[in-house]
């Protein structure tokens, strides 16, 4: 008997190599569907097409549809929508907390510029402030005798600050209990934002005793991870610092940007799904790596519908399917006379293989 899930999962086809990975992310989901028993509630945003550029009718049409999934207790999953529209989308829905998993996958260690002994060292959930800041300030272009200048003004707000670090505790507690904290400290003075975090820390952290807390540099930070990647678990930056990071590390490594997943999560439970990778314009189309996008798929059954073991199975189809070579461009090692190149749609076929055979395991061993 099949089992209609109640909530609705909008998704959004962006440009670039969007259309090319979501389909890649639908057929997962269709998959899972069979494997589990279970139907999906799918709604396609059908507006203007969040192109590469910002328009106010874009906007306004993505934020509706995102008023409706929300109302409807739904999430979403995307791929590339231009930046300023993301980060308009983040600020109106208050979705401050973009984790990103950066874990281990032993059949790419090869990728990792650094190689084996630096990468398996590598099992990280950044999380990022994702809602307030820099990347959310309102410019104002003003012309004087000396020239253009540019003002910016941004805002923290400490209720929503309270909550994101909450949250952050809460997820540290449910891994190693140790979270690093990346905050330019001697610019950013206690007297000033910088001093409401790191009380906002102090005081959220009495609630969470095991868990503990240090804070760093954000610019030195990352000379200390390069020399002892093992000694950090949950790494929390804000806004431009953990754009800055997150990019570096997942290919430190996988060697690429496209196989790292991220969500964006607002206190009171809205999310939406998507590759840390943008729209990919530069990408012909067919050639894409979809591995990052159909790992999203797995965060959304993981953090929004609680089914953890679908996105375990996800997982070790994507790593089956790694371990036999096959390999999209940017993960292929021409040096490598095992590896065998495959575009989007060869990959994701042979993940959706894999995880019907995972399947058919896990069932018949219960």
């Amino acid at each position: 008997m099949v089992r209609f899930i109640k909530q609705s999962i909008g998704y959004i086809v962006g440009e670039g190599c969007g259309p090319d990975i979501m389909k890649s992310a639908l057929s997962v989901l269709k998959a899972i569907e069979k494997i589990a028993g279970i139907k999906f509630r799918l709604i396609e945003y059908k507006g203007e097409a969040p192109a590469l550029k910002y328009t106010t009718k874009s906007y306004n049409q993505l934020k509706s549809f995102y008023k409706q999934i929300k109302k409807e207790g739904g999430c979403i999953i995307r791929t590339g929508i231009y930046a300023r529209q993301v980060y308009k989308l983040r600020n109106y829905f208050k979705m401050t907390f973009k984790p990103i998993l950066i874990n281990p996958i032993p059949e790419l260690y090869e990728n990792s510029p650094f190689k084996e002994n630096f990468a398996k060292n590598i099992d990280l959930l950044v999380i990022r402030e994702n809602s307030q800041g820099l990347l959310m300030s309102k410019e104002k272009l003003r012309k004087t005798k000396s020239g253009r200048k540019f003002e910016g003004k941004f805002y923290y707000d400490e209720n929503l600050c309270r909550k994101f670090v909450e949250m952050c505790y809460e997820a540290a507690s449910k891994r190693k209990k140790n979270i690093m904290f990346l905050i330019k400290g001697d610019v950013w003075s206690r007297k000033s934002f910088g001093g409401m975090w790191l009380n906002l820390w102090k005081e959220v952290g009495k609630r969470y005793p095991d868990v503990e807390f240090d804070w760093e540099h954000d610019d030195t930070w990352f000379g200390y991870f390069l020399k002892n990647p093992e000694k950090y678990d949950v790494v929390v930056a804000l806004g431009l610092s953990g754009d800055l990071i997150t990019d570096p590390i997942a290919v430190l490594a996988y060697g690429t940007r496209a196989v790292t997943p991220s969500a964006n999560i607002s206190p009171d439970g809205f999310m939406d799904f998507q590759t840390i990778h943008g729209a990919g314009a530069e990408i012909p189309k067919g050639k894409a790596n979809p591995i990052a996008m159909i790992r999203a798929v797995g965060l959304m059954l993981d953090y929004f519908l609680k089914m953890p073991e679908l996105r375990n199975l996800i997982d070790i189809a994507i790593r089956k399917v790694l371990a036999k070579d096959y390999r999209t461009f940017d993960i292929y090692i021409r040096e490598n006379s095992k590896h065998k190149l495959v575009g989007t749609k060869e990959m994701t076929k042979l993940i959706l293989d894999e995880l019907y055979k995972v399947s058919n395991l896990k069932a018949n061993s219960c």
